[in-house]
């Protein structure tokens, strides 16, 4: 078969109308996120619906205020804003115009700021438009959803959890990683003369001969401020400057960055470590923690629980690799309302909260 019959009948731009229509297939994706940003940027305080930004930012072209016009119904639609009667006369029009934009200042943002518990930068980042977060590369890093077992150069292996950063120095005195973000796991590897220390939160943890993980502040909600060490074999010694403490396989220890000594705390071993079976474990947790472990999970989505229903309590057993599932489980049983914004940020909330509106 000749090269001109394998190509009989196929148009000879083919190739660039498929290229062109992924560019614009993304191009489109993109428009949609950044529109869902806004919205949650304002929810959050962080800019206003009159904001001259998102004004130069809808005028860029006919398909950037479709897009946000578009976010704002369906957050209106999950009850996140409340629009006062007088409003239902206000001018439809097209949302880049700025005497449009006025038309929208009358609507009533009825979420306190608080409620925006998570941090604006995950929203970015979950919807992966965001900027890098840190001045280097990381030696070895993980994405939200994805989980990684290493062989370390000593042969001491490390787990790391979703959304989470090491740096490995080794030196002829002293094997030191530090824990740049997220959560991991060491089973260290003996025989080696050199100390194996890990560095966190302005403290450090010394292998005695153990397993062990740790985690930074962001995964603790409960001891905001402290990184959390937790023992599964063998001994640490947790150190900070304000002092020292020693754990054991069962115990957890938690430290501040140097205004606290290192303290025991009580923690569910089992739930605790569940993230290196592929598990979420909850006993009695406010949905809103729940929610924040499911973010780390579900790249390129971003949930959002609003008002009175981040205090529900939870207690479940959830598979990581299935965060879906886990968000329909979740409103299902706790009978929430959720609703999606560009088809990757989930609002959750308790119905009785459109009742009160």
């Amino acid at each position: 078969m000749t090269k001109d019959h394998q190509h009989a009948g196929m148009p000879d731009s083919f190739p660039a109308d498929l290229a062109a229509d992924a560019q614009a297939a993304a191009r489109t994706r993109r428009i949609r996120a950044q529109a869902a940003v806004w919205i949650v940027r304002i929810d959050a305080g962080r800019a206003r619906i009159d904001d001259a930004r998102l004004a130069r930012w809808c005028a860029r072209s006919p398909q950037h205020g479709k897009a946000f016009e578009a976010a704002l119904r369906q957050w209106r639609e999950a009850d996140a804003l409340r629009a006062p009667t007088h409003a239902k006369s206000a001018p439809a029009g097209n949302i880049t115009k700025p005497r449009t934009l006025a038309a929208f200042r009358r609507f009533a943002f009825t979420a306190p700021r608080a409620a925006f518990a998570a941090p604006f930068a995950a929203v970015i980042a979950a919807i992966g438009i965001g900027a890098a977060l840190y001045a280097h590369a990381p030696d070895y890093a993980t994405a939200p959803g994805e989980l990684r077992t290493l062989a370390l150069a000593d042969g001491t292996i490390a787990k790391l959890d979703a959304d989470s950063a090491i740096d490995v120095r080794y030196t002829p005195n002293e094997r030191s990683i530090v824990l740049a973000r997220g959560r991991a796991a060491f089973e260290v590897r003996h025989g080696d003369p050199r100390r194996f220390v890990v560095h966190a939160g302005g403290g450090e943890i010394v292998d005695i001969g153990t397993a062990f993980q740790a985690s930074t502040p962001s995964l603790n909600p409960a001891r905001t401020g402290d990184v959390l060490v937790t023992v599964t074999q063998g001994r640490v010694a947790v150190r900070n400057a304000a002092g020292s403490r020693e754990a054991v396989a069962g115990q957890s220890v938690a430290f501040g960055d140097g205004d606290r000594a290192p303290a025991m705390v009580g923690v569910d071993l089992f739930a605790a470590t569940a993230w290196q079976r592929g598990r979420m474990v909850f006993t009695d947790a406010p949905l809103g923690d729940v929610v924040a472990a499911l973010n780390r999970y579900w790249n390129g989505h971003f949930v959002y629980v609003r008002g009175s229903a981040a205090a529900l309590r939870v207690s479940g057993n959830f598979a990581i690799g299935a965060p879906a599932r886990a968000l329909a489980t979740l409103a299902e049983t706790l009978r929430l309302q959720s609703t999606q914004i560009a088809g990757r940020i989930v609002i959750l909330s308790a119905p009785e909260a459109a009742a009160t509106q």
